[in-house]
């Protein structure tokens, strides 16, 4: 068994006049804003050195760990969502806000841009103040996680740590902190009868046709 392991830099965002900006002077190695109140860092796990041997990764364990306390400086009710996403196939972060992709529909369920096999781990979290932590320490109000964990000849398992804000609704001159994470993965790569292998392997490639990286 291989335990991989890979990080997010923790971001800093400023909010002002409605509109969400990174703060680079705190240091946000990474991460990058596709769309005002979106803020997305991504990677990869490189598991071309496990399947070398024309092996299926068969995955034990994926886990999120992160370090830090959450902070928004605003006031009671402010809040941004935290989305932790690794998949067998890239996600076209520029639609992410299109049509509730992330808010109402999620990822990996019926009408998102990934379906179930895609999505190996997905965790949704909501932090947000209330009266007795106004300005400062954000409260943790809602925790989902969903996943297949299916196994997989894909060479890339790609990992995306989202934030969702409505800048418009929160106070002038927010500011919210997001903590570092680390992603780890368990897996171990088998031998697969030839056939089912091959059918895994050409299904892992269909899978990522539209969204060639190489």
């Amino acid at each position: 068994m291989k335990t991989l392991a890979k990080y997010h830099d923790a971001l800093f965002a400023t909010i002002a006049g409605g509109t969400a900006t990174i703060d680079n002077s705190l240091v946000s190695n990474g991460w990058t804003s596709p769309a005002n109140g979106l803020f997305v860092s991504e990677t990869y796990f490189d598991l071309a050195g496990l399947s070398m041997d024309e092996e299926t990764i068969f995955f034990e364990g994926m886990a999120v760990q992160q370090a830090g306390i959450p902070a928004i400086t605003g006031a009671a009710g402010d809040n941004y969502i935290l989305y932790d996403i690794m998949s067998s196939i890239p996600v076209d972060t520029s639609n992410l806000l299109l049509l509730g992709n992330l808010s109402v529909r999620g990822i990996g369920y019926p009408g998102s841009e990934l379906n179930y096999e895609h999505v190996l781990y997905s965790r949704t979290r909501r932090y947000t103040l209330d009266l007795d932590t106004t300005a400062r320490m954000a409260m943790l109000a809602l925790d989902e996680q969903s996943g297949s964990m299916a196994p997989t000849a894909s060479d890339r398992i790609y990992c995306y740590r989202i934030v969702l804000i409505d800048a418009s609704t929160l106070a002038s001159a927010a500011n919210i902190n997001v903590q570092p994470a680390r992603y780890l993965i368990q897996a171990i790569p088998k031998e697969e009868p030839e056939f089912q292998y091959l059918m895994r392997l050409k299904r892992s490639y269909d899978l990522q046709q539209s969204h060639d990286e190489d």
